[in-house]
């Protein structure tokens, strides 16, 4: 794909870098090696001391959507770097955070970008102005003596660092009112238990009437629908292992078991069971192939998750120390949890033995105390350009003219606040607020992402690409907000880049975007118009009639659905005793399930078709069904 590429520019006079992009996001390692395959001369800056953001620093790679999700141009390199390190000729989407580091690494050198720097932040920015047109002139970085210059910046951030360091680009933080874009899900909310599982009527306060540690005062929260600065919980998507060698659950330093009252009273109020935190396993790695028991902390809309939303506050425009210290807050939280549940007296020894048979996995992140460097900063600033993502534009038209990337993700909008909740007869219960995840429409969750979300408003920024914190509101931005679609967007800016360096255009905002379209496509292979698996299916059958299986439920006709998955076709049932059935491959095996809940099926196969036979009862009905195909598409 990318060896017959020729270099296109050379390095502008009076510069130190053609390109610089700040954050080895999975965004950032896509903008860089872009860029570097065009010929750019790049440098990447990471604050952290691990290179890859959440892709490998924060053990998430591009799990959102999993091998079954598309994954083109960069991505899918990625993802195809990951199954080779396993001997694989498949994509994973999911590898051990180790793996993904080391593709990331491969990804820039074979582009040539050499110049990278870990332990690096921001320290500010400044910038000139020349006809009433103003551009980022250079970068104080926190490893270098002096500041740094360079054509075009890419700030890949979480935070949108340079964004919000130069002073005269627009942006915003925390949630919108309703009125502002008119978007019905925008601002404060009611707190309460619609979508909430786990245990309710759990108690606010302690013995002298004060509020329990992890709860807030409900006088704090913004009246329904108004704007304020909430953002959606961070957390440590932390390494889990169920091996051997697993690290046991740290006491992490200034441990007070005083502190998890919230967790002891909603163990109680859940009937002795921890789930109401994280069921133990957490969620697997997709697509990971390896022996190895790991998995990977995720959230759960319950008042004692692993999300704590009240850890986050004032986190858009902290300082960098202040920063460090909600990190802190937040590892002290999740690792007292899990101390808590698998040492303290206070709970049931089958859940201390449940807990005590896993822990950190000893092969991550060793330097960092096993714990994943990087936080998961599901949202923070955001660009205000000329365009801004709304949730009534998002998909609305789905297709974009200026279309450089396809999301596929429905609104998510984890939990914002954690209230004292008044009952009545002077109780108190904690209830969440903030969580919302509809769907995006009838034809489902896909939509093309604009050039113009990634542009501050003409005038501002006009060397400066922002693909990470893109011009969205916060409603919209719960769903743009997916590693797979920032390696996309990443590397449209990577591309978009070229034009200011080889002089053919004067601002990113000037950019030829049909230009940048065909580069992305032609020589990256990625796609830039939805839906997400809309290529041509090869020659496959019609539909599949499915017979033998123990119940009913599970037989019948599977006809071909117009959207693969995973780049194969996938057969829905048309069973009225089981309509979300589906027949799908993840890439290793063929499965006949409801895709995220229940799998019933399984056989081992790697094949572009479903087999007749050898499938393997999983949470079926004995005996397992065979397969027969229908009429093949000529």
């Amino acid at each position: 794909m990318l060896a017959a590429l020729a270099a296109y520019v050379t390095l502008a006079r009076g510069v130190d870098f053609d390109v610089v992009v700040y954050g080895s996001t999975p965004a950032g390692i896509a903008a860089a090696t872009a860029a570097g395959h065009l010929g750019m001369k790049v440098a990447v800056y990471e604050p952290l001391k691990m290179l890859g953001g959440m892709g490998a620093a924060g053990n998430l790679a591009l799990n959102d959507g999993g091998n079954g999700a598309e994954h083109t141009g960069l991505a899918k390199v990625f993802t195809m770097l990951n199954g080779a390190a396993y001997n694989l000729t498949t994509q994973v989407a999911h590898p051990e955070s180790f793996v993904a580091e080391a593709s990331f690494y491969k990804m820039l050198a074979q582009a040539n970008v050499t110049a990278i720097k870990l332990d690096c932040h921001v320290m500010s920015a400044t910038s000139t102005s020349t006809a009433g047109v103003s551009k980022v002139e250079s970068v104080v970085f926190s490893c270098e003596q002096n500041s740094v210059t360079a054509t075009v910046f890419i700030d890949a951030s979480y935070d949108g660092d340079i964004m919000v360091a130069v002073g005269n680009v627009e942006y915003t933080a925390g949630r919108e009112a309703k009125t502002t874009y008119n978007e019905s899900l925008a601002g404060a909310r009611t707190p309460g238990f619609d979508g909430v599982g786990g245990p309710r009527h759990v108690n606010a306060l302690r013995d002298d009437g004060t509020i329990i540690k992890y709860v807030a005062n409900l006088s704090e929260l913004t009246p329904p629908g108004e704007a304020d600065d909430a953002l959606m919980a961070f957390q440590h998507r932390m390494c889990i292992s169920g091996d051997a060698d697993r690290i046991p659950w740290p006491k992490p330093d200034g441990y007070n078991p005083d502190d998890f009252l919230l967790i002891q009273r909603a163990l109680e109020a859940n009937g002795g069971s921890a789930s109401m935190f994280t069921r133990m396993p957490p969620s697997s790695l997709p697509g990971y192939p390896g022996p190895k028991k790991k998995y990977c902390l995720c959230c759960g809309i319950t008042v004692a998750a692993s999300d704590q939303p009240l850890l986050n506050k004032g986190w858009a425009n902290a300082t960098w120390e202040r920063k460090q210290e909600i990190i802190a807050d937040h590892t002290y939280f999740e690792l007292g949890t899990f101390y808590y549940l698998a040492n303290d007296p206070s709970v049931p020894a089958s859940v201390r033995a449940e807990y005590s048979a896993y822990g950190l996995c000893a092969d991550e992140f060793k330097d960092f105390g096993y714990m994943p460097p990087q936080l998961y900063v599901r949202i923070s600033n955001r660009l205000v350009g000329d365009f801004v993502m709304t949730q009534n534009n998002i998909a609305n038209p789905r297709n974009k003219t200026d279309g450089i990337a396809v999301g596929d993700w429905s609104f998510d909008e984890h939990m914002t606040g954690k209230y004292a909740v008044p009952v009545g007869d002077g109780k108190y219960e904690v209830q969440l607020e903030g969580n919302f995840w509809p769907g995006l429409g009838p034809g489902g969750n896909w939509y093309d992402v604009p050039y113009q979300a990634i542009t501050p408003k003409r005038g501002t920024g006009s060397n400066l690409l922002v693909p990470v914190c893109l011009s969205a509101s916060a409603v919209a931005y719960s769903s743009t907000r997916i590693e797979n679609m920032f390696m996309s967007v990443g590397s449209a800016a990577g591309v978009a880049a070229k034009q200011l360096v080889d002089g053919t255009a004067a601002t990113v905002q000037d950019v030829n975007v049909s230009e940048v379209q065909d580069i992305l496509v032609n020589v990256f292979e990625q796609r830039i118009h939805g839906p997400p698996g809309s290529a041509p299916v090869g020659k496959s059958p019609k539909y599949y009639n499915v017979s033998g299986a123990g119940d009913g439920m599970w037989n019948g006709q599977y006809n071909r659905a117009t959207q693969t998955y995973g780049g194969r076709p996938q057969y829905k049932s048309s069973s009225a005793k089981c309509p979300l059935c589906m027949l799908y491959s993840n890439g290793q095996t063929w499965r006949l399930a409801i895709q995220g809940k229940e799998l019933f099926y399984v056989a081992g196969s790697a094949s572009e078709l479903p087999p007749a036979t050898g499938w393997l009862v999983f949470n079926g009905t004995a005996p397992a069904p065979t397969f027969v195909g229908g009429p093949v598409d000529e």
